[in-house]
């Protein structure tokens, strides 16, 4: 049994335990203990000042290279996408500035941007499928000549009519008709799928442009690979871009390249948040009018860095 002896005894033990640890921290231990912890400051601000100088070099060395490569692009890129239409997917959490400065770089290719196009969240969200596949099915009901797989899933019909409303098989492109301008009506009203300015022609190549993993739905790479596997079905090719972490486990650009059919229907680039990445993409675009698939970037890239320069120069 506990008896209050017990509880005196712990009580007035606590109490002396704290009086020596104050007596010797103000005693003979006092020197040593100020004298540790000013070396310890000391060591860890002269850290700190190296890894902010190691920062501060790296910084200076990737906008170095960055500026490289927006200078040499010109050259690089000659006149690979020539004649050729490209539309261009922005999904949530994509770069503004990537997307304009993907854009200026296609056009530096001899390409045209037939269309930029923001995707909603709600299109790419498993947990809102039912929305995409009641106005699947209405678009698909109200369009004429939209090719639909027998069987198709409601993010298939989706995908095969944003292939109709944006891209096209025809090199030069084609003129947005009526049905492609019923399809983006009706998924902007949903905020699903929408354009940002005008829309020129309908492109034979598309261009994906993701986020972090961490910006898109849980499940979101998902239903993005089933729209762009369509999306490539009615169109001259499809590159999906991301950024660096986008090639790790959870991102769109892994999800792509482990999945067995989309990695041989969609070509990827990863890092396109560094301006070689961009080029990269370009280039990759360049290498899809020709009808090459590659994975390229910075991580586990199966293709190498870029696609050959030399392979998707001038014609066949």
């Amino acid at each position: 049994m506990i008896t209050f002896r017990y509880h005196v005894v712990t009580i007035v033990s606590v109490f002396l335990a704290l009086a020596i640890g104050i007596a010797l921290g103000g005693g003979p231990l006092k020197g040593e203990v100020d004298n540790s912890l000013v070396t310890q400051v000391e060591t860890d601000r002269q850290t700190i000042g190296t890894l902010r100088g190691q920062i501060t070099g790296l910084e200076v060395a990737t906008d170095y290279n960055d500026d490289v490569v927006r200078t040499v692009a010109p050259s690089v890129l000659g006149d690979r996408l020539a004649g050729r239409p490209v539309a261009v997917v922005a999904l949530p959490g994509a770069s503004a500035t990537v997307v304009s400065e993907i854009t200026t770089m296609v056009e530096e290719a001899g390409g045209t941007i037939g269309g930029t196009y923001r995707a909603g969240e709600a299109l790419l969200d498993p947990e809102q499928r039912a929305l995409a596949d009641q106005l699947g099915d209405q678009l698909a009901a109200d369009t004429p000549g939209v090719a639909l797989p027998e069987g198709a899933s409601g993010y298939e019909r989706v995908g095969a009519l944003l292939a109709r409303a944006i891209a096209t098989t025809e090199d030069a492109g084609a003129e947005v008709d009526d049905a492609s301008d019923g399809i983006l009506a009706g998924l902007g009203t949903a905020s699903l799928f929408t354009a940002e300015g005008d829309v020129s022609q309908r492109a034979s190549l598309v261009l994906v442009l993701a986020g972090s993993a961490e910006q898109l739905p849980a499940g979101a790479e998902r239903v993005t690979l089933a729209l762009a596997r369509a999306v490539a079905a009615g169109s001259g090719g499809v590159v999906i871009g991301g950024p660096t972490n986008s090639a790790r486990p959870g991102g769109l650009v892994a999800a792509v390249r482990a999945d067995v059919g989309g990695a041989r229907e969609l070509s990827t680039v990863d890092s396109v948040n560094r301006a070689a990445g961009r080029l990269a993409a370009v280039l990759a675009l360049g290498a899809r009018a020709r009808g090459e698939i590659g994975h390229h970037g910075a991580v586990d890239a199966a293709d190498g860095v870029v696609p050959d320069p030399a392979e998707v120069v001038g014609e066949d």
